[in-house]
């Protein structure tokens, strides 16, 4: 029953945020997997802030069993996916915990915030009733959101099978994961 209600849980709260979750079984082995993933992320310490500019796709970080990775565009400074990856190795197979998802969509609400706490504090109302003025403030929330959902939809499902396909793996379903543990 906790597992039913933690399955429905993620699955809300993903249906909401721009992030998706994925557990993978490589089909490769080990050095070819280490090989690969270093084919396509270009290490780099400041890759959060300044990406490298390199032919790779991604600039990132490896540490033991993870990586991270964001994808770094080389005309602009747009970068919409970010990739965490866990490794595991269950019973001489390895196991992939992919998280893809959209870091900068916290920045967009951050400064929403900031604007309406400073519309709060010199109390800036457009209109003389109070509901009128809320409604007013949630329309740019609203518009954000979608927005950053709907860019991070596009990107994320091409991104996604380039991972699959990059660790030659297939997707594990919720019963194999429990069974796992991973």
């Amino acid at each position: 029953m906790i597992l039913y209600l933690r399955h429905r849980y993620r699955r809300v709260l993903l249906f909401f945020l721009p992030a998706r979750s994925y557990v993978l079984e490589c089909q490769i082995p080990q050095d070819e997997v280490v090989q690969r993933l270093h084919s396509l992320v270009n290490p780099d310490k400041l890759y959060f802030f300044i990406p490298a500019k390199t032919e790779k796709p991604y600039s990132g970080r490896f540490g033991t069993n993870k990586f991270v990775a964001i994808k770094s565009h080389k005309k602009t400074f747009q970068r919409q996916i970010k990739v965490r990856g866990n490794f595991y190795l269950v019973n001489n197979k390895i196991f992939v915990r992919l998280i893809l998802s959209n870091p900068f969509s916290i920045i967009n609400f951050i400064v929403l915030g900031a604007l309406y706490f400073s519309l709060l504090i010199f109390r800036v109302w457009i209109f003389d009733w109070w509901l009128w003025n809320i409604l007013i403030m949630l329309v740019p929330i609203a518009l954000t959101y979608l927005v950053t959902n709907f860019s991070f939809q596009s990107v994320y499902r091409k991104e996604k099978q380039k991972f699959f396909k990059l660790f030659n793996s297939r997707r594990l379903s919720d019963k194999e994961l429990e069974k796992l543990g991973v």
